[in-house]
């Protein structure tokens, strides 16, 4: 009957990891991702966060949860074994009774095997949910971490472009005093200096929100006063990962990984529904003793051997439908798993396309920069010597100032697309660093 499942070393899926990445670095990319990064402060707030995320706590919860299942579904597969003492009396008369029994059922269709080996599957998976968690989570802490570093690079960005503002109004109301503009140039530059405080206003808001956000990763509250987030500041790209190939990926990937021993335990569940239609043999034995003390009651026994014969007679189609609602399971967890295979591969090729592309935008900025720079010194000289108006001045100003934003943002950006790239190249490292034995839950290979 086991034959009748799919129950292999390798499940075949629609999707083939053949080829190559379009890039790959030379540095191989370290088990703990992060570290690869050369930020100290990141380093300690990754530690901090795998130590108390909730999230991630009741994720190891649930691994233990799965392995307890396992071991207690794998004991069908032994003797069992029960012992009782008991007291009468009838007539003021007083007797003993003493009883040893054991049971074994007959695994004459593979089923209980089967069983084990699911709830083993599924033990597994939720090893692989564990790294995929931690994974997501030290992705999200990153991620959140260069997100309020760039907040605070933009306030204070903000604060020096308005400093310059306020020295362009004074320049602009000393040659209204002269006569020489118009009230529309003060006005507009009072205008510009007021539509930056509502800038300011909205970036210290999003700066609040991410540390509430990293509080909360970090598993502490964002009201307790008591909890301080350290300073740093964006850090410089380092060499680009070896990618691998897509073959070896799909190996070291948890969800993959995770989605690979979800269709195996499904499999393993057609053979028990399957062996559920046939008979189950169970043998017995039983020893009892009867004594009027407790002092004889080992003296004589009488011994009772059993064998139970038990099968379906009529069910109604009950057994029936739930083999083929597992095989549909079966094919189910199929399809996802090619499915995982195939955003797993999508994903490490997005963030080598969205880095590259990034790496080019910022050398753009760049360029623009210097010359928005240029713009800017040449409008504002002739405007003091009256050959342009102050809608050129005014112009030229917003573009650079917003240039120098944007340029902050695409270098958190690509910081951010990096993260995205470890993250997707990650392989597991919690589950096996918790000591996890392997060895103690039944197994089938």
């Amino acid at each position: 009957m086991v034959g009748c499942t799919t129950l292999s070393g390798d499940p075949v899926t629609p999707v083939e990891p053949i080829g190559q990445f379009s890039r790959s670095g030379q540095v191989p990319p370290a088990a703990r991702w992060w570290e690869a990064l050369p930020d100290e402060q990141l380093q300690i707030l990754e530690q901090a966060a795998l130590a108390d995320n909730p999230d991630l706590l009741a994720t190891r919860a649930r691994l233990d949860q799965a392995a307890a299942l396992a071991r207690k579904t794998g004991a069908q597969l032994l003797p069992q074994v029960e012992a009782g003492l008991s007291r009468k009396e009838s007539d003021g008369t007083r007797s003993y009774v003493g009883t040893l029994a054991a049971s074994y059922e007959l695994d004459l269709w593979g089923g209980l095997q089967a069983e084990t080996e699911s709830a083993r599957q599924s033990w597994l998976a939720s090893r692989e949910a564990l790294d995929a968690a931690a994974v997501s989570l030290t992705a999200e802490v990153a991620d959140t971490w260069y997100q309020l570093i760039e907040q605070a690079g933009q306030i204070q960005l903000l604060q020096e472009q308005q400093q310059t503002n306020q020295q362009m109004l004074e320049l602009v109301e000393l040659r209204f005093d002269r006569g020489k503009v118009q009230a529309t140039d003060v006005l507009q530059q009072r205008q510009l200096i007021e539509s930056f405080e509502v800038q300011l206003a909205d970036a210290r808001a999003q700066q609040a929100v991410l540390r509430h956000q990293l509080k909360a990763l970090l598993g502490k509250s964002p009201t307790d006063p008591d909890v301080t987030l350290p300073v740093g500041e964006l850090i410089a790209l380092p060499p680009l990962p070896a990618t691998g190939l897509p073959a070896q990926l799909v190996q070291q990937r948890p969800d993959v990984r995770e989605a690979f021993h979800t269709l195996r335990g499904a499999e393993a569940d057609i053979a028990t529904a399957v062996a559920d239609r046939f008979p189950s043999i169970t043998l017995g034995a039983t020893l009892s003793s009867t004594a009027g003390g407790l002092s004889n009651l080992f003296n004589d026994w009488v011994t009772l051997l059993a064998a139970e014969l038990l099968g379906p007679v009529f069910d109604g189609g009950q057994r029936r439908a739930e083999v083929d609602r597992s095989k549909a399971a079966a094919r189910a967890a199929l399809h996802d798993y090619s499915s995982t295979v195939i955003d797993a591969l999508t994903e490490v090729e997005d963030a080598l396309v969205r880095e590259r592309q990034q790496s080019l935008l910022l050398q753009s900025l760049d360029r623009q920069l210097a010359l928005t720079q240029e713009v800017v010194e040449r409008a504002r000289y002739n405007y003091t010597k009256g050959s342009v108006d102050y809608l050129t001045v005014l112009d030229a100003l917003r573009t650079h100032q917003g240039l120098q934003r944007d340029q902050l943002t695409a270098r958190r950006q690509l910081l951010s697309y990096r993260i995205a790239l470890h993250r997707a190249l990650s392989g597991g490292w919690l589950a096996d660093s918790l000591e996890q034995d392997v060895a103690a839950l039944p197994s089938n290979d």
